[in-house]
């Protein structure tokens, strides 16, 4: 219940502060930050999903269970709207999955290959952004990935190119 009410507060705070902006305003060097962002285990966790999408005004929301499992991947299990399991770990989502792994393993070489880094941390609480570099392959889809957490990661926001935008908040159990 604690957790719960820490991330609840986290999120408010994030969003009423204005924080997502702000992490952009401070690039950062990874040899800088690596040992700033925990390294992170398998974890399992409730998950509420808010993707808005450039041509419809209602954005979709979903909600369910999500699970890290070290070393494999990502693993989202909706329960609403819709029951789905979906598996970041095959081909389709293979760059998002690459991204959290390298994230939770610490080897940011080939995030470094593709991304500008930025990052704030404060009263143990880290956010770190990435933005495609002009010669890197995702720079023709994604705008920017915008991650915060604390122990483990709290909020991803995913920002495409062509105008949607996914919002992920994750609660631990």
């Amino acid at each position: 219940m604690k957790n719960k009410f820490y991330s609840l507060i986290l999120t408010i705070v994030f969003s009423v502060t204005g924080a997502f902006a702000s992490v952009f305003e401070h690039p950062a060097k990874i040899s800088d930050i690596s040992d700033k962002i925990p390294k992170f285990e398998s974890i399992n966790c409730s998950f509420k999903q808010e993707k808005k999408l450039k041509n419809i005004e209602k954005p979709l929301i979903s909600e369910g269970n999500f699970s890290f499992v070290k070393d494999k991947g990502v693993y989202f299990e909706t329960l609403i709207p819709i029951k789905s399991t979906v598996s970041y770990t095959n081909k389709d989502y293979k760059q998002i999955n690459d991204i959290v792994l390298a994230i939770s393993k610490r080897k940011y070489s080939k995030l470094d290959n593709e991304f500008e880094f930025f990052f704030i941390n404060s009263d143990n609480i880290w956010e770190l952004g990435l933005r495609p570099k002009k010669t890197s392959n995702t720079e023709d889809f994604i705008n920017s990935i915008y991650i915060t957490g604390s122990d483990y990661i709290n909020k991803i926001n995913i920002d495409l190119k062509n105008g949607n935008n996914t919002t992920i908040w994750f609660t631990k159990k």
